[in-house]
């Protein structure tokens, strides 16, 4: 690991993670940080080791390698523009993972002074957070799923990355799907995606389908809790062009079914386009009677049903029932 010398405000600026900075308040950072440059396959953290660091990627990517207690390793990566390490240091606990470079990396390593002065930031400790639970939530073995068409895909929690996943992948959401999602003809911003992809896992919970355990992401399904009411949530899905009609949706319902009990949400609203039945068929195995609410747009509530209710294979319920409450643990530690 060689370290080399000077860190510029603007260099940190260009990075994805402080894309939101400004210059004046990334400078007090900047003059805390070390340059660092790594080879591949040299060791940049190691898991169960007391945590007095943080990295910052500018170039190269790194795996992060965590195994549990059940003796079952897990594998994620982290690319530039992002930084890790940085889930010991807001927990105050040992590393989580062991951290390994898997290609030439540059970047910059901060200690716990930095750290503290990278919690200044403005929104910068809600931000880790989100980061923080999304990243343990990696370590949840995504399930494999065979959905009515007899097609096998992948079920787990959403995680990092997956919004770029998603605007970048070889899986085309059309302006009609995304119409019939967002009710607007306008793109998505990043913005709204980062809001939909990031999220706490207790009051915004998310399952993404994917093709093959690593990707890509074809489907996501969520419920919203209210506000005033933790026992309602809003239900949205989201389906590929390509991978409608074979059962995704359904089948996500039934995971939301089971995700909801464990957490205690008793009702699902919903609010979608009035022609938009393929959502309404979902919803009216559930009970759904429809009301109008806007010029092409229709609302219902229905009741949660139990789990055992649902026609799916007991074991499978009861896979995602144990993902649900490995991610709500892990991001509540």
């Amino acid at each position: 690991m060689d370290e080399l010398t000077g860190v510029r405000a603007d260099e940190l600026a260009a990075l994805e993670f402080f894309a939101e900075c400004r210059l004046s308040d990334l400078a007090p950072l900047a003059a805390q940080l070390r340059p660092l440059t790594a080879a591949p396959g040299e060791v940049l953290m190691r898991q169960g080791e007391r945590a007095v660091s943080y990295l910052a990627i500018r170039r190269g990517r790194v795996q992060v390698i965590h195994t549990g207690d059940d003796g079952v390793t897990m594998v994620a990566e982290i690319g530039p523009g992002l930084i890790v390490g940085e889930i010991a240091l807001l927990r105050d606990a040992p590393r989580s993972a062991t951290v390994v470079a898997i290609e030439p990396l540059i970047g910059w390593v901060g200690d716990r002074d930095a750290f503290a002065t990278l919690l200044e930031l403005p929104g910068m400790l809600d931000k880790l957070v989100r980061i923080a639970r999304q990243r343990l939530a990696a370590f949840i073995t995504p399930i494999p799923v065979q959905v009515r068409s007899e097609d096998w895909f992948y079920l787990r929690p959403v995680l990092p990355g997956d919004v770029e996943r998603t605007l970048n992948g070889p899986v085309e959401f059309s302006s009609e799907t995304l119409y019939r999602r967002f009710q607007s003809v306008r793109k998505p911003t990043k913005a709204l995606l980062e809001y939909l992809f990031e999220v706490d896992y207790a009051e915004h919970f998310v399952w993404v389908m994917t093709e093959g355990a690593l990707g890509p992401v074809v489907a996501d399904a969520r419920f919203v809790r209210d506000e005033p009411d933790s026992t309602t949530a809003e239900v949205a899905f989201t389906v590929g062009d390509d991978y409608q009609g074979r059962g995704i949706g359904s089948f996500l319902m039934g995971a939301l079914v089971v995700s909801a009990g464990y957490v205690g949400v008793e009702r699902f609203t919903a609010r979608v386009l009035t022609d938009n039945y393929a959502m309404r068929h979902i919803l009216d195995r559930l009970g759904a009677v429809w009301h109008r609410d806007d010029l092409g747009v229709v609302t219902t509530e229905v009741v949660v049903p139990p789990a055992d209710s649902l026609l799916l294979p007991a074991e499978l319920v009861e896979q995602i029932r144990d993902a649900t409450r490995q991610v709500i643990r892990a991001v509540s530690q």
